[in-house]
């Protein structure tokens, strides 16, 4: 399977990479600098690029199977980094004629904000990362508007707390009013193995899933 993963850098990013080379699949990885992934050694392909910018964005995708987007930012301000990065990507994909596409965002993200267990947690998306996670719900509908025209088969994946702990090989899946109990954590490594596991499954259905 060849697959182009954007925030390919991101803690979140690289994992997918590493995972995706070690179970045999040909990745494209778009970032800012190629550098970053030089120890990966040749078996990846690194497109420079800004996200801003559709050449690079096209040249990623090209031949993709599947793109994923592990796009994150930590700018507490208004702006629209995240939503702006996947209209665009989105954009080139229909030009493309790639179809599949999957994106990690957040537990929290529109109507799973219910479903947070932590007060505290809650306390956090409302107020000192109300930005952060507003931006996240206007990807999220970028891409659910996308998927509801018929351009792309998407799965949106809300993590809970994301850890940097050993993959432990299993998750529990929530969707719809579904609830979890206790914490809701989970490893980047198990949030980078579960989408490979649904890459090898297609189509994914224009799904969303919590986590945790």
């Amino acid at each position: 399977m060849r697959i182009a993963v954007f925030g390919s850098t991101g803690r979140t990013g690289r994992l997918l990479c590493e995972h995706a080379l070690e179970r045999g699949h040909e990745v494209t990885a778009h970032l800012r600098n190629p550098e970053k992934l030089a120890d990966l050694g040749p078996a990846i392909v690194r497109v420079e690029g800004e996200l801003s910018d559709m050449a690079s964005i096209a040249r990623a995708i090209d031949g993709a199977d599947v793109v994923v987007s592990a796009l994150g930012t930590v700018d507490r301000k208004a702006n629209t980094v995240l939503s702006d990065a996947t209209t665009a990507i989105l954009s080139a994909m229909e030009q493309a004629g790639v179809r599949h596409f999957a994106a990690v965002t957040s537990l929290g993200c529109g109507d799973s904000y219910g479903r947070v267990n932590s007060r505290l947690m809650k306390l956090v998306i409302r107020t000192v990362a109300k930005q952060i996670w507003a931006d996240k719900d206007r990807q999220e509908q970028a891409i659910m508007q996308a998927g509801s025209r018929g351009e792309i088969d998407f799965l949106i994946v809300r993590p809970g707390g994301l850890t940097e702990a050993e993959p432990r090989g299993s998750w529990t899946e929530l969707r719809g009013g579904q609830r979890s109990k206790g914490r809701q954590m989970i490893a980047r490594a198990d949030v980078a193995d579960y989408i490979l596991g649904r890459i090898g499954n297609l189509p994914f259905g224009n799904d969303t899933v919590m986590l945790v």
